[in-house]
């Protein structure tokens, strides 16, 4: 950030807190209440710096949101009440007492501060009960695609986090959302494992020796949430051992699970100034640091600087009633430490309040919470306190008061929770949630939801300040209307036989269960499992019997079992991934050409299909640099014959497929200007085949710890800042038959054992990047060929450069058997025994592209030359009369058409051809006007001046005419004129054509001149006028009394039938319509001219 910038920004916060100061000195009414002050570096992050992917190490930790909330005020404060230990021991590791969760693994996804607020709050849990919460479920659910999500795609932080569990959107069970790095959509409504009852939030340190508060967390809350600004420079991976002397910017949430004053600062890639670290775990799985943990110095200057707690509810609440969906925004006040809030509710359900629920942003705030029943005029009114109770907290964050007697509410009374606060030397008490633009625009308020108590002592409602505000004030409450039957089961949908797990989420503690599967089963176990062997739909019920009464549940249509089917997109579902959702597994889905701007998750075995349109373009899966094209988290996906683009994320690598499923097959698939190309993620088994993947920024192909990889025939070119192909880890994996070349930086890199790489074409500045553990094997024994550059045998790989001194390019082959007289040494142990030699004269095989094949006139095409063999000249043919002899010509078509492409290459050993036929597709600018021809003679007009380009006869070029030519009969005096290619077509003008099959030519209209035709006396063939039809005796008005006849074709009989005359009546009436672009013979007495309209 330049110094300017800096000034201005402080500029900015420092007048904004003096107008807010100012306020409060000179005002007594309700405007003396003010929003406070956003964070300083929320307004940083924001207004001046943008983010980026940083691509150092591999998971793509990205950037932590920022919160609006200034905590500033809490750095360095002591919770000395909270009976911290005098003397705690020297070291701390809850690991010992089984308290902290597994290593998990964020992918390639900027999700850090997800997998750190998960792991605290299953570890409130620990020992006693382990969970395995969703992660993807809170990602996605805060993200902007949710409907109660954040304004950011992803990204996240602490109390984005507390937002989405303090609302009752989760924790749910991973196994109902597995976590995808790359998905943005999670199901709704999915049920909740537990309640979140506090977010303590520990004041952040004031140095390294400032570690009481976070000891004290540690050991009484577990797995503590904190932030530091991660880069491989200061990690040092022989000690899995961490310390950023200059952090600034934090990027990376962890876990602080224990500490260790006696970690040496000898340890540290750079020693700190004294011992000391806290021992944390991270989020890049358990192949990182020391399996998935490591230590960070005491002296790092962000850690500990942001501390947060997720403790799960250990009562028996049901729920909470709130409106601050998107949480604790930023805090209110009246600029002094004292204030009172409250929200209104009504209840829809008959219940008993037991609890508020609250943030506090001050340490040692005194809360009061008093319940009121049906107040009015506010929310307190003439109605006197159902229950209160008060505490002290030495600890901000969210906090749950319990009320000593709990208040029954019936459902439709309304209710209050008023909140009275005491926040020492803090003029903000009340947080709240309002929309700040980019980060909360999604909140919403409405009139008579929430008020404060302004410093005259009345209240006011909150949306005075903000019309959106809310104050962040829960009422938490449990069911006093008898038991409630729930369930959920997994999975729902799937081939016969299915066996599915039924899980019990019944309230009011039943004792006894009723299953009943519909299909005639039955069960009395709480969580059954059952299987169903016959296709159908079943509906599945089920009965729980409490102390309090009996509850029953019914979920209709619930279980699908049935067989796979073929889906068409878009006949079936007009969306890809509506249709994968409905597709029972093992279907196969047939995606129609066009434009899909969608990132597909695929979640279950099926195959999924492209179909190409006439010119071989593939339909497009375009995720618009929002996220991942294709996400394979299934095994035995087919995704096949695609154009995939758009893959991008501000905070993470999105590459254009993620195959997180085994034995997937990537086949035939244009992967072109993504971020990444494909990326295998602990995989065994899957095929990646005969794909061109260009433009990436990152990996065109990296296959991470996967094995069993099939990399057959792809063309990787044009990568630009990471090695084309990249492999780490895994095993057993064959590279073959790739052309890797023109990529920016190394073509290959690749460390591990067990790879076997042959018959590839390399042809990049660097082509091998190893490791020194790397040993792969780099041919195959002698085979007959021929090899990808054509020789006679294939062995092992062709190594070239682009400025030919490739070992390949430079080394004879005396004995002409197609390899290399010396075996090609690539470093360390491995070698290349037979690599491949520059081929003797090969007899060439021409091939060539174009683009853009279809476009409006004049049409500029590039044409490539693709074709093989040892190549001397070049002979292209374009169809419209025109040729080059250049490789890759350009050329430009100047009237409307199709055309067919030949290109003949001619080298030592002869030549070869290939013609595309009908290739190149010119259309016109204008109206345009589509004729019918039917099998046989049609006589026909253009029913106006066609558009420029587009006015000769070429445009019926394509029609199969089965040896006739096109005819046109102007007078009798010129008699029948054969129409060559060049001939300009002219409405009111009648031609003839013959058409073996039924076929819709479209013509490109002026959009101005109409057209006229003059006529003898005589016979005439004219057209009808327009485009639409038109009475004979209009289109006839300009020749008076000249006219006698009209006669007409009929196309489907091929005969004439139509007969008009001037004046006549019946089937001859003259006020019969002629039929639009159709040919027409006219008996004319004498000389005149016809318009068309």
């Amino acid at each position: 950030m330049g110094i300017q910038n800096k000034i201005l920004l402080y500029l900015i916060f420092f007048l904004f807190t003096i107008i807010a100061s100012h306020c409060y000195a000179d005002s007594d009414d309700i405007t003396s209440g003010a929003f406070a002050p956003l964070s300083i570096t929320w307004m940083q992050d924001t207004h001046i710096a943008n983010a980026s992917v940083n691509t150092q190490y591999c998971c793509g930790s990205g950037i932590l949101r920022e919160s609006p909330v200034d905590l500033s005020h809490l750095i360095g404060k002591k919770v000395s009440s909270l009976h911290i230990l005098a003397d705690y021991p020297s070291s701390f590791d809850l690991r010992n007492s089984n308290r902290v969760p597994a290593i998990r693994d964020q992918g390639q996804s900027g999700s850090c501060w997800d997998f750190a607020s998960i792991k605290s709050l299953e570890s409130s849990l620990l020992p006693e009960t382990a969970k395995d919460f969703s992660e993807n479920n809170l990602k996605n659910h805060v993200s902007v695609y949710d409907p109660a999500g954040f304004d950011f795609a992803d990204g996240g932080n602490d109390l984005m986090a507390a937002a989405y569990f303090l609302r009752g959107s989760g924790p749910v069970p991973e196994k109902l959302d597995p976590y995808n790095p790359y998905s943005f959509v999670s199901p709704q409504n999915l049920p909740v494992e537990t309640l979140v009852s506090d977010v303590p939030m520990i004041p952040g340190r004031s140095g390294p020796t400032d570690n009481e508060n976070i000891k004290w967390g540690i050991v009484n809350l577990g797995c503590l949430y904190t932030t530091i600004e991660y880069s491989d420079t200061h990690f040092n991976s022989a000690t899995s051992s961490f310390y950023n002397p200059y952090g600034k910017t934090p990027n990376h949430a962890v876990s602080i699970i224990g500490w260790d004053d006696n970690f040496k600062a000898s340890s540290f890639s750079t020693n700190p100034p004294g011992d000391g670290a806290f021992i944390c775990a991270n989020s890049w799985g358990p192949n990182w640091g020391e399996k998935g943990f490591f230590y960070i110095s005491y002296y790092d200057v962000l850690i500990g600087k942001r501390v947060s707690a997720f403790s799960a509810a250990t009562d028996n609440t049901d729920g909470t009633y709130g409106y601050d969906t998107l949480g604790w925004v930023n805090s209110f006040g009246f600029g002094y430490d004292d204030a009172s809030a409250a929200n209104v509710f009504t209840a829809d359900t008959d219940i008993e309040i037991t609890n508020a629920g609250f943030y506090i942003p001050q340490v040692g705030t005194s809360v009061t919470a008093t319940v009121y029943v049906n107040p009015e005029d506010g929310p307190v009114g003439s109605a006197q306190p159902a229950t209160s109770n008060n505490e002290v907290y030495q600890i901000p964050g969210y906090h749950t008061l319990r009320f000593d007697l709990p208040v029954k509410v019936k459902k439709g009374e309304k209710f209050s929770i008023v909140i009275d606060v005491h926040t020492p030397d803090y003029g903000f008490p009340i947080p709240v949630e309002y929309p700040v633009p980019g980060y909360s625009s999604k909140a919403t308020a409405a009139a008579g939801q929430s008020y404060v108590k302004t410093s005259t002592g009345k209240w006011s409602d909150l949306t005075t300040w903000d019309p959106q505000a809310n104050a962040c004030i829960r009422a938490g409450y449990v069911l006093i209307s008898g038991p409630k039957a729930d369930f959920y089961a997994e999975p729902t949908s799937g081939s016969a036989p299915l066996t599915v797990s039924f899980h019990d989420t019944s309230t009011g503690n039943p004792e006894r269960w009723l299953w009943q599967f519909g299909d005639g089963s039955t069960s009395t176990e709480q969580n059954p499992v059952h299987t169903y062997t016959i296709n159908g739909v079943y509906s599945v019920s089920l009965t729980s019997d409490t102390p309090a009464g009996e509850s029953r549940t019914i979920k209709r249509d619930y279980i699908t079992i049935s067989e796979p089917t073929e889906i068409i997109v878009p006949d079936d579902h007009s969306l890809i991934q509506e249709a994968i959702n409905k597709a029972p597994p093992g279907s196969t889905i047939l995606v129609r050409y066009g434009y899909y701007p969608e990132k597909l998750t695929i979640g279950k075995p099926l195959s999924l299909i492209g179909e190409s349109d006439a010119d071989g373009q593939k339909p497009i899966i375009d995720s618009q640099f929002t996220g991942t094209p294709v996400s394979i988290t299934a095994a035995g996906v087919t995704v096949e014959n695609f154009s995939l683009t758009g893959a991008w994320s501000e905070t993470a690598i999105r590459p254009g497929i993620a195959v997180r499923g085994n034995e997937a097959i990537i086949k035939n698939n244009w992967i072109f200007e993504n971020y990444a190309g494909v990326r295998f993620e602990s995989v065994t088994g899957g095929t990646l085949d005969s794909n061109i993947i260009w433009n990436t920024t990152s990996n065109a192909i990296f296959s991470e710890s996967s094995s069993y990889l099939k990399i057959f025939n792809n063309t990787l070119i044009w990568t630009k800042e990471a090695p084309a192909l990249r492999i780490t880890g895994g095993y057993n994996s064959v590279v073959k038959g790739n052309v890797i070349a023109e990529n920016t930086k190394t073509g290959l890199s690749l460390s591990g054992t067990g790879i076997t790489l042959y018959d590839n074409y390399f042809n990049n500045t660097q082509n091998v990047a190893l490791t020194a553990e790397t040993k792969a094997t780099w041919n195959v024994p002698k085979t007959t060929g021929p090899n990808i550059v054509l020789g006679p045998f294939i062995g092992g790989n062709f190594w070239a450069a682009p400025d030919g001194s490739g070992f390949s390019e430079t080394h004879p082959d005396d004995n002409g058997d197609g390899f290399c007289d010396e075996v090609y040494r690539i470093g360390g142990e491995n070698v290349d025994e037979l690599p491949l030699a520059v081929p003797d004269s090969v007899p060439p095989t021409a091939s060539f592209e174009a683009s853009p094949q279809t476009g409006t006139l004049p049409l500029t095409v590039q044409f490539k030359d693709t074709s093989f063999g040892t190549i001397e000249s070049w002979n292209w043919d374009f169809g419209d009369g025109s040729r080059s002899q250049e490789r890759h010509p350009i050329h430009v078509y100047q009237t409307i058409g199709t055309y067919d492409v030949q290109l003949t290459v001619t080298g030592p050993k002869g030549s070869d051809s290939e013609i595309k036929l009908h290739y190149i597709h010119v259309t016109g600018t204008g109206n345009t006007y589509t004729l019918t021809f039917l099998p046989g003679w049609n006589f026909f007009t253009p029913p106006k001046t066609l558009s420029s380009g587009s006015d000769t006869a070429a445009l019926f070029a394509t029609i199969d005419t089965a040896g006739h030519s096109l005819f046109m009969f102007q007078n009798l005096t010129d008699g029948w004129k054969k129409v060559n290619r060049d001939t300009v077509l002219h409405p009111m003008h009648g031609y003839w054509i013959y058409s073996k099959n039924r076929i819709d030519t479209t013509l490109w209209l002026d959009p101005i001149g109409g057209g006229k035709r003059t006529i003898d006396a005589g016979w005439n063939a004219i057209g009808s006028p327009g485009t639409g039809p038109v009475p004979a005796k209009t289109a006839m008005s300009t020749l008076g009394d000249t006219w006698s006849y009209l006669i007409g074709y009929d196309e489907s009989k091929q005969k004439y039938e139509d007969v008009i005359i001037r004046k006549g009546t019946g089937t001859n009436s003259d006020d019969r319509l002629l039929k639009s672009g159709h040919g027409y013979w006219l008996y004319a007495t004498g000389t005149g001219e016809l318009f068309a309209a």
